[in-house]
């Protein structure tokens, strides 16, 4: 007797939208868990492609970004090169190169994704739901904890000016809330859409929580930038004008309360305009103390200074005045430097802190780490210069840079020329507005951030891009129908 076997089926378009509504939480889960949905879903995507994969089509666009991927492996690549045969090996520069490599999946990612929408393969339907849910959990989460000391689960604040929930240790909760709140609130209205007075309640109860959120977890430029997304939902959505006023005048009375009964966050949130304020006097006496060395002493006197001087004085002590603390502000004034060094095509990627590190030397005499130039102030070391721009400028010179600034003037074309889109209410159109808030907000220039090279914000810059990209076949497709 001959039993038949019976093939099993896999499902590659299910598992695929699976993996890509999953983003949201291998988030929360950590740079190893997006890794490793990056993995899945571009081995899923594949397979559900097969042969489609042939037809890509590069539009210019793509092809911008594309090139700038090729920069930063160029880059990175002379710089492996210079340390291998010009000067001392390190292995970190070895490291670096593979890293280069390795970064060119978050391209095969958008393309897959690209893809799979323009064969009707992949739902951006349910990654907004997804995102969403997401925000909302992790808001309720934090809150929960402002309140009781602890989370859902048992985990407590990282430190006493910080409310992390599911995060634990890295105080990224409210920078996470900001990354999907505008997925939670236009998919509450587009649930509400034919019922105004519950939509009216439904939205303005969840731009309250979202905010409130992002206030106590203690994440500060991301409080700004929500807010700034309220406003320009404000200006691209005429039916959300009336929620989103009303939604602020409550988000004032609860700020207000919460700050004056607590005054760790009251310190922490008035002392934000002060050090914005110090940051933008830090650069402007920085660039004044430059032009003026420079008129009082000739390279020979510079030189000879040098020579004679015993005693170099430590970072702390000459930024000892009063904006001097201002860390951002150093960190961008010390990336300039390391910038002016290679401007064309940069040291390549996460260079920044090998370099910073050769601007300083150990002093064993005092203990202290100093900046090898005297005449220079105000410098300081870290992973990355903590602005997206500021670190492609100095990681992959003026031609990633200006790469970089041809893909934001393409995004700025987009807005303009789809304002109609954004106006509509349907969920195809909300998805599209969110993702472009989003990206706004994400890239928006004068905020901190994290470094542009790790995996989730690459991450998350890729998944909020491959909307925009992919805008005309969200529009067209069926799976929303």
């Amino acid at each position: 007797m001959i039993v038949a076997r019976k093939k099993i089926s896999i499902n590659y378009t299910f598992l695929t939208n699976l993996f890509f509504v999953t983003f949201p939480l291998s988030f929360i889960l950590g740079n190893p868990s997006t890794n490793l949905n990056i993995l899945l879903f571009c081995f899923f995507g594949i397979l559900n492609l097969k042969s489609k994969i042939l037809k890509i089509e590069f539009d210019f666009a793509l092809k911008v970004v594309f090139l700038f991927f090729l920069v930063i492996l160029f880059s990175t690549s002379l710089s492996f090169i210079k340390s291998l045969y010009f000067e001392e090996y390190e292995y970190g520069n070895l490291v670096r190169l593979v890293k280069s490599i390795t970064f060119f999946r978050f391209f095969l990612m958008l393309l897959i994704i690209q893809l799979l929408f323009k064969f009707d393969l992949l739902n951006f339907k349910y990654f907004f739901i997804s995102a969403g849910f997401a925000s909302i959990l992790v808001s309720v989460d934090v809150i929960f904890q402002f309140i009781f000391g602890f989370n859902v689960i048992g985990l407590k604040p990282s430190t006493l000016y910080f409310y992390t929930g599911f995060f634990g240790d890295e105080q990224i909760a409210g920078g996470f809330i900001k990354n999907f709140s505008f997925f939670a609130i236009l998919f509450i209205t587009f649930i509400f859409k034919n019922e105004n007075y519950k939509s009216y309640i439904a939205t303005i109860l969840i731009i309250n929580i979202l905010g409130i959120a992002i206030l106590v977890s203690g994440n500060r430029m991301p409080l700004l930038l929500f807010l700034l997304g309220l406003i320009i939902l404000f200006l691209f959505n005429d039916k959300l004008k009336r929620t989103i006023v009303i939604s602020l005048v409550f988000l004032t009375i609860f700020f207000t309360s919460i700050i004056s009964f607590n005054e760790m966050l009251k310190n922490k949130y008035t002392s934000l305009y002060h050090q914005t304020i110090g940051q933008v006097i830090l650069l402007i006496e920085n660039s004044k103390q430059k032009n003026e060395d420079e008129k009082k002493l000739t390279a020979l006197e510079k030189t000879k200074k040098k020579l004679k001087s015993g005693y170099i004085p430590t970072l702390r002590q000459e930024s000892s005045h009063v904006f001097g603390e201002s860390h951002r502000a150093r960190l961008i004034i010390t990336a300039l430097d390391i910038w002016s060094r290679n401007i064309i095509l940069g040291n390549g990627i996460k260079s920044f802190r090998m370099d910073c590190q050769k601007l300083f030397y150990k002093n064993p005499e005092y203990n202290i780490t100093v900046f090898i130039e005297k005449s220079k102030k105000n410098r300081l070391c870290s992973n990355h210069p903590h602005n997206y721009y500021i670190e492609v400028l100095t990681e992959t010179g003026i031609v990633g840079f200006s790469l970089m600034l041809i893909i934001a003037f393409l995004f700025c074309v987009f807005i303009f020329k789809n304002l109609k889109i954004f106006k509509e209410n349907k969920i195809q159109n909300f998805i599209i507005l969110s993702a472009t808030i989003s990206l706004i907000l994400e890239m928006f220039p004068f905020k901190s951030t994290g470094s542009v090279f790790t995996t989730n914000d690459a991450t998350y810059i890729i998944l909020i891009s491959s909307f925009i990209l992919s805008y005309k076949n969200i529009l067209r497709s069926k799976n929303f129908k």
